[in-house]
């Protein structure tokens, strides 16, 4: 648990006092069994919507382009689309983001998830994933995350959790260890409590949202 076993300690203690409040998920989505649809969850979700802008997109891909589950294949798919058409998604900076993590697994040797979850947990895989623009640690551990890697991956939601515990923490690789270590705490899959921290504070923010808007109908009425 390294140098933060007391953070975690108190993360854990904190996720205890939630109680119901706080659900741990059990069970999170299976693998895509389509590394399309891998890599555009991962090149998509960063700063956006995850249910309205990825999820739909992600489906989209498993249903249109059900045969270009393999990186070969989508290679060869888009020799007559483009990446935009594919993705559903105007944005040339996510386009040649998402072609440059093909192009990457392609040049590792990667056609699937499989090869992609192996190649993960090989020294400087983080590293050269890292080293296209536009990813970061939080999607490089993501990547790890949506093919069945048991760990957790940084964002909004999870920091928004940690100041919300009163957990101190200077950076990414710090928080990540505290989540992890409070995850190992419960005896929860690290994924698995990424999910449910997230799905926690998502709920926190709509509710917050609406309570919000319903404050704003009152001032505009009163």
């Amino acid at each position: 648990m390294g140098n933060h076993a007391g953070e975690s300690e108190k993360l854990a203690d904190f996720v205890r006092k939630l109680g119901d409040e706080f659900e741990l998920y059990k069970q999170i989505d299976e693998n895509y069994g389509h590394i399309g649809a891998t890599i555009a969850d991962a090149v998509l979700q960063a700063n956006r919507d995850y249910e309205k802008i990825v999820l739909p997109r992600v489906t989209t891909i498993r249903n249109k382009w059900c045969e270009a589950t393999t990186t070969s294949a989508l290679r060869e798919l888009l020799n007559t689309i483009s990446v935009c058409q594919f993705l559903d998604y105007r944005s040339k900076e996510r386009a040649d983001r998402f072609l440059r993590v093909l192009d990457l697994l392609i040049a590792e040797g990667i056609e699937n998830e499989d090869e992609l979850r192996c190649w993960l947990q090989t020294p400087d895989s983080r590293k050269k994933l890292r080293a296209i623009k536009g990813i970061g640690p939080k999607t490089a551990d993501y990547f790890g995350i949506l093919v069945g890697l048991a760990d957790a991956a940084v964002d909004r939601h999870l920091y928004a959790f940690l100041d919300e515990a009163g957990i101190s923490y200077k950076n990414y690789g710090e928080a990540k260890e505290i989540i992890n270590g409070c995850a190992d705490i419960l005896c929860i899959d690290r994924a698995r409590f990424d999910h449910s921290i997230w799905r926690y504070r998502r709920k926190r923010s709509q509710r917050n949202e609406v309570r919000r808007c319903d404050s704003e109908v009152v001032k505009v009425h009163s």
